[in-house]
């Protein structure tokens, strides 16, 4: 059941929601492991972060995706974690998506090699998320082959963005099967611009290849949507 949180900081309500969940999987289990978002989201959840007392030495990092791009490109979602957030803080390990390999279908199987370390198969605990225009998360966008394919034995593949997308790069994506899987997955929605797109998401008809946010409704874990009033007003 997906939980809807109405809130006036949305960037506040997910760091807290990101402590709960790395601190109860630190002490359940010895570690936690999280993917990481980019996007617009990204910056004020890493700002939050930042003063809030966490187990980083327990903490694993994952992405949720990556464009073909060098770390240190203005698009890196790597970039944008690693000055917001990581070189302020110890996490016990970090998973980068190398953009900027020669083999993207390689470097995949190297993310899926990673991610097996967690187990088999393997949970993240924690998934951040932001929406997209177009119902995307991760680098599952709409009416791309594969956004609608749960991906159980690939776990991680290469996807390109599509055609109405900028910029028009390729990308590395987690599949929907790490998402569904997680132990909690937040999603973080603002502004009246979204509005549409999330009720779509949340209350739609199924059409997964039209908007692959609705695998939100198949996770076997917690599922918090935290949104504005604005983004919320459809729902």
């Amino acid at each position: 059941m997906t939980e809807v949180a109405v809130v006036p900081d949305v960037a506040a309500a997910a760091a807290e929601l990101f402590v709960e969940s790395v601190a109860g999987a630190s002490a359940a289990r010895g570690r936690a492991a999280v993917a990481l978002t980019g996007g617009s989201s990204a910056p004020p959840l890493f700002a939050k972060l930042l003063g809030a007392k966490l187990p980083w030495a327990q903490t694993e990092i994952f992405f949720t995706d990556e464009r073909a791009v060098a770390p240190d490109h203005a698009l890196s979602n790597y970039r944008l974690a690693q000055e917001g957030l990581l070189r302020h803080v110890n996490p016990r390990s970090v998973h980068r998506m190398r953009g900027e390999a020669p083999d993207l279908e390689v470097e995949a199987r190297r993310c899926a090699g990673d991610l097996r370390t967690l187990g088999a198969p393997p949970r993240l605990d924690l998934v951040l998320l932001g929406l997209g225009p177009d119902g995307h998360i991760c680098s599952l966008f709409a009416g791309v082959p594969g956004s609608a394919e749960r991906g159980d034995d690939e776990l991680v593949r290469h996807v390109a963005a599509p055609v109405n997308v900028e910029p028009k790069v390729a990308r590395i994506t987690l599949l929907p099967f790490l998402v569904v899987t997680a132990r909690m997955v937040v999603l973080q929605v603002t502004g009246a611009a979204k509005a549409d797109v999330l009720a779509r998401a949340l209350k739609g008809p199924e059409d997964l290849a039209a908007c692959p946010a609705q695998w939100l409704r198949k996770a076997s874990g917690r599922v918090v949507v935290a949104c504005d009033s604005p983004a919320s007003s459809r729902l």
